[in-house]
């Protein structure tokens, strides 16, 4: 009795033991850049705001607070609903915000943030090459190679790691979504994927989920199983239910922000766009496309590449496979052609800039279709005619690139070799043992390759543009005690030749959302939305820096206020970059507690007015109280004669604030000085209370259609299970099983 289990057991293993063996594969080979360049997974935007913010995010779900759709205190960067990035809907992603809140440093927990999600990935693409009948064996080759194509690894991975988390996602949705037209799993896994990847936030996992889902559609129907095609829109329309609740507060706060709700805002400035003739050398590991956007040491790298094996295996595989099989994989080629479209299409469309951020969703689909062509064995017959083929596909493609240009050459011709060796290492490693030898040797290339890219794209530590302090005791150490209460910085913060790593202008200054993670609560913030009235009153850009200009607007008095504007922000301290403002006037009220060669650093001498609020200045009234409890405040007044009266707040007038009297009754709320919120008291009333709450706009409207559309996939889910136990005949599924 006790044999049988045990006879089974090694058969189990073997199915396991292939994308075992690709997660960790690709987690090891994740961490060969850092052998290279410490600093390779914090610098950059991953540096100045992903982690950062997820820091911020992390601390605020620890405080209890989730999900933390506004942080008043992050003013233009504080808007994580609008900003959409973070994915402050997934109820997976504060796992991601709390360990990296816990970690001691930043770079860490980058490091092991991209390692987890590329493992994710691996895993993802392998269990969607095995939907497709690839062998499990083949499946992992395939499942390490798309984690480290060009454009994911050394754009989204590297620079902006939530765009990776959003591409783990994809595949997941693809399995699930066709397992579920096949019959073989159920509408609510699906659907609850399906949302997840939605809900990260990032427009082009979202743009890739209704592309899988219109390709999958696409697949039933040629094969005729109208049923599926039913049961996918029905998927679909669930799906897509949870967008508005995602992506409504972007577009109704447009009008705020530097980004416009025009949809048909099209623009071609080729910025990170490739050319056709780009994608011809997206098998060559060496291979720097010239493209716009796409150069200096940090941004010199393969961005087109795909992996090492897809062009000289060409001659080898059976393409017998397409023929037979390809109703089951038009799915893959409609996923293919669309983003391979959109990688050489205009470069801005609407809220989708730089193509290149979805070349690597094209790779997927073509990664699925050569898996399967692997995994019906390679072609070994006039095998010298093969191979003079792989070699003319590897030169035609170094020459259609200027690879074969003098200044190219030397890196070229390793590149040549090192492929055409491994080629050959591949079809022996066929020839003796078999298509699971082929896979481990794609697998060793892989990671050759990868070794090699490393060496020729990863600088040493000297080439990074950043050299930021990661440690958060550090961090807190050099800026708590120093930069006390709300902080304004006028500054340009960058990084200097020559500088050590966290050391030189890091010393004073911090560029970015990196304030809060030193413990300080600074105005300065990167954004990617803004809000265009602050902007604009200071010269803020994107990464939080201000022009000197900055500092004279601090000091101005707004008309009808007869306060400068530092102290409508309720500000503690000012720091300015000597660079932009050599010697700063200290004018009354406050202190220069510090000059240095770097900055001027100013306190104020007085404490602000109601300390437990965001209230900053009051026309007509006198304020009882006035007390802040995350987004909300209850602010008591009596008023001071007939005329109007209002309120103003040291907070950004973010549509979705609505202001109320203790009855119930609605108060005018607008934009005052520098887009500060302000309320109109309501007249007459000679003594009461406000309270003042947020919530995004549209939110009411987008908890409904998501509530929508988890019920559409309940009944779908209830739907299929009952044709499950009906004894009617169901539909013939010839997807064939995946082998070992």
């Amino acid at each position: 009795m006790l044999s049988t289990p045990a006879r089974a057991r090694p058969g189990r293993l073997r199915g396991v033991l292939p994308p075992l063996i690709a997660c960790a594969l690709v987690a090891a080979l994740a961490q060969l850049p850092l052998l290279r360049n410490p600093w390779i997974y914090f610098y950059d935007d991953a540096a100045i705001q992903i982690l950062p913010v997820w820091h911020r995010l992390g601390e605020l779900v620890l405080a209890g607070r989730w999900p933390p759709l506004l942080d008043v205190d992050g003013w233009m960067g504080g808007n994580f609903a609008v900003e959409s990035l973070h994915g402050v809907w997934n109820p997976v992603y504060p796992l991601v915000w709390i360990g990296t809140a816990l970690a001691p440093d930043l770079a860490v927990a980058g490091a092991l943030v991209r390692t987890l999600g590329m493992v994710a990935l691996a895993l993802g693409v392998h269990l969607l090459c095995a939907e497709y009948g690839a062998r499990r064996s083949v499946a992992a080759a395939t499942a390490v190679a798309v984690p480290l194509a060009g454009s994911l690894y050394f754009l989204d991975t590297v620079l902006w790691p939530a765009a990776l988390l959003a591409c783990a996602w994809v595949p997941y949705v693809w399995w699930a979504a066709r397992r579920m037209a096949h019959g073989r799993s159920s509408a609510l896994w699906a659907f609850l994927l399906g949302g997840l990847g939605v809900a990260a936030g990032n427009p082009y996992g979202m743009l890739a989920i209704s592309l899988v889902l219109v390709a999958l559609v696409v697949e039933s129907a040629v094969r005729a199983r109208w049923r599926a095609v039913r049961d996918l829109v029905l998927l679909g329309a669930a799906v897509a239910a949870v967008v508005p609740l995602v992506y409504l507060p972007l577009l109704l706060s447009s009008s705020v922000t530097w980004r416009a709700a025009d949809g048909s805002a099209i623009g071609d400035s080729g910025v990170m766009a490739p050319a056709p003739l780009d994608l011809l050398g997206s098998g060559l590991p060496h291979h720097v496309p010239d493209i716009t956007g796409l150069g200096g040491a940090a941004l010199a790298v393969p961005a087109v590449y795909t992996c090492w094996f897809a062009v000289p295996l060409l001659p080898w595989l059976d393409w017998g496979v397409l023929r037979r099989r390809w109703r089951e994989l038009s799915g893959c080629a409609v996923v293919a052609a669309g983003f391979l479209a959109l990688a050489i299409g205009p470069s801005e469309l609407w809220m989708f800039r730089w193509p290149l951020r979805v070349l690597h969703y094209g790779f997927l689909a073509l990664a699925v279709v050569l898996a399967v062509l692997l995994s019906g064995g390679l072609r070994t017959g006039r095998a010298p005619v093969r191979a003079v083929a792989s070699v003319v596909l590897l030169l035609a493609a170094c020459g259609a690139t200027g690879a074969l240009e003098p200044a190219r050459l030397p890196r070229g011709a390793i590149a040549v070799l090192l492929v055409a060796g491994l080629t050959a290492l591949a079809l022996l490693a066929f020839r003796l043992r078999g298509t699971r030898w082929l896979a481990a040797a794609l697998q060793l290339g892989t990671a050759v390759v990868f070794a090699a890219q490393v060496t020729w794209f990863v600088g040493p530590p000297g080439t990074t543009t950043a050299h930021l302090p990661s440690s958060v005791a550090e961090l807190r150490e050099r800026f708590e005690d120093r930069y006390r209460g709300t902080t304004f910085q006028i500054a340009v913060p960058h990084w200097r030749p020559g500088d050590e790593p966290g050391a030189g202008v890091w010393r004073d200054l911090l560029p970015g959302s990196m304030y809060p993670v030193a413990g300080v609560r600074s105005i300065n913030s990167y954004t990617g939305i803004g809000f265009q009235r602050f902007s604009d009153t200071f010269c803020f850009s994107y990464d939080g820096g201000a022009c000197p200009d900055a500092y004279a607007a601090l000091w101005r008095e707004p008309a009808g206020t007869g306060t400068p504007l530092a102290d409508l922000l309720r500000l503690d301290t000012v720091v300015v970059q000597r660079e932009l403002v050599p010697e700063p006037d200290v004018p009354a009220g406050w202190s220069a507690s510090e000059r240095s060669d770097e900055v001027t650093v100013l306190h104020r001498d007085f404490r602000t007015r109601w300390p437990r609020g965001t209230l900053t200045h009051v026309d007509g009234a006198r304020i009882r109280s006035a007390v802040a409890e995350g987004t909300s405040e209850v602010v008591e007044f009596a008023r001071e004669g007939r005329g109007p009266a209002r309120l103003l707040f040291a907070r950004l007038a973010w549509p979705g604030y609505r202001a109320t009297t203790a009855d119930g009754v609605e108060l005018p709320v607008s934009a005052g000085p520098a887009g500060l919120l302000r309320v109109d008291l309501p007249p007459g009333q000679a003594a009461g209370e406000v309270r003042l709450t947020w919530a995004p706009p549209g939110s009411a409207f987008g908890a409904a259609s998501a509530a929508l559309g988890c019920a559409l996939a309940l009944g779908l889910a209830w739907a299929q299970r009952r044709r499950r136990r009906s004894p009617r005949p169901r539909e013939h599924d010839a997807t064939p099983v995946p082998v070992s």
